[in-house]
């Protein structure tokens, strides 16, 4: 129900920002990446979460995992503060070789910790970016019960006018 209201309120927020600029994409467009998001979270078994609902859990302290899915390059240019950076491929093959280029899942499950029942959320860089759903994707597969992917990722972090670090020098 969450993962189908949250598609809801993506189609809202697409078509929102299409009368307030330019339209930049169609409806039905629109309508394929929110239905691509929905049968990605359907198949990974895992929930859909908003930049606010995020925001919320900082603002109360929540006890949680937060994962970026960039490349180190990209990672390093803007981040959620408090993001662990693992790179992920955009298209989820299900061969860890293939699917995780951060390192081994030994080095992905020390970031996760042991706590399998803790909070775990992905993100990468927007609504057309796959790699927050090979993140989420493989986090399910190593055992992990609650398991979030925010997919707008860091634009839609950026855009709601949350603040974003830096490791450039």
């Amino acid at each position: 129900m969450k993962k189908t209201l949250l598609a809801l309120a993506l189609t809202g927020l697409f078509a929102s920002q299409a009368f307030a600029e330019p339209q930049t994409l169609k409806e039905n467009e629109i309508e394929e990446i929110v239905m691509k998001i929905h049968h990605e979270a359907d198949q990974g078994g895992y929930e859909l979460m908003s930049v606010a609902e995020l925001k919320q859990m900082f603002d109360t302290k929540e006890d949680f995992v937060l994962i970026d899915a960039h490349p180190k390059d990209q990672f390093d240019t803007g981040f959620i503060d408090g993001a662990n950076n693992f790179e992920f491929q955009g298209k989820f093959t299900n061969h860890w070789k293939d699917d995780a280029l951060g390192g081994t899942q030994d080095a992905y499950q020390a970031i996760l910790g042991h706590d399998k029942n803790k909070k775990v959320i992905v993100y990468c860089g927007g609504n057309k970016c796959g790699r927050s759903n090979t993140a989420a994707m493989w986090t399910k597969e190593l055992g992990y019960h609650h398991v979030y992917r925010i997919t707008s990722g860091i634009k839609g972090w950026q855009d709601a006018g949350f603040a974003v670090q830096t490791a450039k020098k």
